[in-house]
């Protein structure tokens, strides 16, 4: 058990969830339909594009970008902008949210091997499973929506206290 079983665990009912809630719901749903929009401009190369409905920093847009990048190096490296716009469907800017989760729950593993030394590796992956579950964060790992994002950046930002590698910690919130 330990980081890479929470991993698995945690991927192995967020990628068919994921699958089912794009086939249920394809478009942008709820305040998706502010966000989806945001991240195909940044797909497009047009930073400088801004809906003023959106409350938060482009943080998420800008790891989504990079995901995007990763999963398409060639469309990226030869800069065919249309084609590499056109990769950022609703499903595939949503599957940044499920990744982050999964993410999000193997840092949780970390912080509560850190809190808790003495606890076995077994709890400790229960725990850290049991805690990937929670409603909110259960609800918006499916959607494209900034929460599981600022998550992760505090969990890694706390993990990097905890570590002691305030720096670290530091750039990880400056850039969330």
């Amino acid at each position: 058990m330990g980081r890479i079983a929470v991993a698995v665990i945690v991927s192995s009912w967020i990628i068919p969830i994921s699958i089912l809630v794009n086939r249920i719901v394809p478009d942008p749903y709820m305040d998706e339909i502010f966000h989806v929009p945001q991240a195909q401009q940044y797909c497009k190369g047009n930073f400088t594009s801004w809906d003023p409905m959106i409350t938060t920093p482009p943080g998420l847009y800008f790891i989504s970008l990079a995901y995007v990048g990763y999963l398409f190096p060639g469309m990226f490296c030869m800069q065919a902008v249309s084609s590499f716009s056109g990769t950022c469907s609703s499903a595939i800017l949503r599957s940044t949210n499920a990744i982050l989760g999964v993410i999000c729950s193997v840092l949780v593993y970390e912080i509560i091997t850190r809190l808790r030394p003495a606890l076995d590796e077994r709890k400790a992956t229960i725990y850290a499973v049991v805690l990937a579950l929670y409603p909110l964060h259960w609800f918006f790992t499916f959607l494209y929506y900034t929460d599981v994002a600022s998550l992760a950046a505090v969990l890694a930002m706390y993990l990097g206290c905890l570590k002691r590698n305030y720096i670290l910690s530091a750039l990880v919130i400056e850039q969330a």
